[in-house]
């Protein structure tokens, strides 16, 4: 015969723990303890301290924290001796499902309050160094370079150029002249053997000399190869091919966005000079 599950066992018997100071002790040295471990971990990691430092302050404040909740549970609810029902029931006991059993009074508030103020403080103390560690919010930074309207195309060497500086199928490395090694702003200078067409901006080429992003757009590696007999720019890393005379459109590979032209311009002494920064997004999309 089935039996009702909330009738499969009866209380016989109930003991409640008497309040135990040692236990309340415990509990407020282990849960305090905790705390004090995550704010060495919160100093220690941002600040560069050792590894066994801040990594031995986490695992003691994870180990302490447990011990904490564990002991405040230990004298919590009643020693509960119960028989499993048969068919016969024995009608000298009172029935009391275990699943009616509640927690003692309220003379554990305290520890309550301290264990829970005590796991907050603890979780922020370990999650405040991870999420400062992100940094602050990008904002637009990501859309712009160190192009701005007048800024001189200088070498890695910081030297000035003209488009008579480069030979015929030439191609140098380029930064903007107060951002020499910032990659997002790296370009590639190149002097084509024949005019370029369209989808190129002509407006931004001065005698045959483009400039395009060196950031490939499929995985932001360096463009770093031109091959001038097959008039191709080529990604080491993944294959991606771009035709540099015709708006560095890719031919080949997985890239799916063309490398964005840089406007060029020539200042009052014959240096080329960026008219503007990049029009179209550097590298790989994220948005």
């Amino acid at each position: 015969m089935k039996q009702d599950p909330k009738a499969e066992l009866r209380v016989i018997s109930r003991t409640e723990p008497p309040a135990s100071k040692l236990n309340d002790s415990i509990v407020v040295l282990t849960a305090g303890g905790a705390v004090l471990c995550a704010l060495v971990f919160a100093v220690a990691l941002p600040l560069g301290g050792p590894l066994p430092l801040y990594g031995g302050a986490l695992s003691l404040g994870l180990l302490l924290f447990g011990v904490a909740i564990r002991r405040y549970f230990t004298d919590r609810f009643p020693d509960i001796e119960a028989i499993e029902l048969r068919e016969i029931p024995d009608p000298d006991h009172a029935d009391e499902p275990l699943s009616d059993v509640e927690a003692l009074g309220p003379r554990r508030s305290f520890l309550k309050r301290a264990l829970i103020a005590s796991g907050a403080l603890f979780g922020i103390g370990i999650a405040a160094p991870p999420i400062a560690s992100l940094g602050p919010a990008p904002g637009g930074t990501l859309l712009r370079t160190a192009w701005r309207p007048g800024v001189r195309l200088v070498t890695n060497e910081g030297l000035p150029v003209q488009p008579d500086d480069l030979a015929m199928g030439g191609i140098a490395s380029i930064w903007p002249q107060d951002a020499i090694g910032q990659e997002r702003s790296s370009v590639l200078l190149l002097r084509l053997t024949t005019p370029p067409v369209a989808p190129t901006n002509l407006d931004w080429v001065v005698d045959n000399v483009v400039a395009y992003s060196k950031v490939c757009t499929h995985a932001g590696c360096p463009v770093a190869l031109y091959r001038e007999q097959d008039n191709a720019l080529f990604c080491p890393c993944h294959q991606s091919t771009f035709d540099p005379s015709r708006g560095a459109v890719p031919t080949f590979g997985p890239a799916a966005r063309a490398l964005p032209q840089l406007p060029l311009g020539l200042d009052d002494q014959g240096y080329l000079v960026a008219l503007d920064d990049f029009q179209a997004q550097v590298g790989p999309a994220f948005d």
